[in-house]
């Protein structure tokens, strides 16, 4: 599913549409959604005010997204369950992921440009950790364009060139493992946001 990073026209669900991965406690859900221009990043996707729907009549919930060609996986069992739609409440997805090469880092790089002009503010790194939930918690590096204080107050945060860690109790000690990333980028929640420090 992610050896391309394209955005598609035309599949069964019919429109344009993206591949994501999404990461909630203890779950991963890898499909599509729905784009309403092939221009738009996906972090301004889950930054809006609203999730994109084609449809909002088939809404369950106000704060829900909509996947489709979904896969469900947890730890130990790659594809738990397959799912043609399904609906995740955004107040669960820790961060997400898409595969758009270039598409995020080249973005960002131009509005820091811009930004730079205004507050002199250079490419930072910053480490991240996120809050336990289902006795893991996540361990993130990454750097970000412009003001962080300005991407704080945004639902999700880009980071690009990540290096991302899961840590999982397992009995009675904790366990880190990596977890490889298309393109190194990740969009992180920002209310699951524990500590975070910058490199100097």
């Amino acid at each position: 599913m992610w050896s391309t990073g394209k955005i598609s026209e035309g599949t069964d669900m019919g429109g344009m549409s993206r591949e994501l991965k999404v990461f909630t406690p203890g779950k991963q859900y890898s499909g599509e959604i729905h784009v309403p221009s092939p221009n738009l990043r996906t972090t301004d996707i889950f930054n809006s005010a609203n999730f994109f729907w084609k449809d909002p009549a088939e809404k369950s919930f106000n704060d829900a997204l909509l996947m489709f060609n979904v896969n469900v996986s947890i730890d130990g069992i790659r594809e738990f369950q397959q799912f043609d739609r399904l609906q995740i409440r955004q107040p669960n997805i820790i961060f997400f992921h898409d595969n758009l090469k270039d598409f995020g880092d080249s973005k960002e790089k131009k509005r820091a440009d811009v930004l730079k002009q205004k507050t002199r503010e250079e490419k930072r790194i910053i480490h991240l950790v996120t809050k336990v939930r289902v006795n893991s918690f996540f361990d993130i590096k990454g750097s970000f364009y412009g003001l962080f204080k300005s991407k704080s107050v945004q639902k999700y945060i880009p980071l690009n060139d990540v290096v991302l860690h899961e840590v999982v109790r397992t009995q009675d000690k904790w366990v880190k493992k990596k977890i490889q990333i298309p393109n190194n980028f990740l969009g992180i929640s920002t209310a699951y946001i524990e500590t975070c420090s910058f490199d100097e």
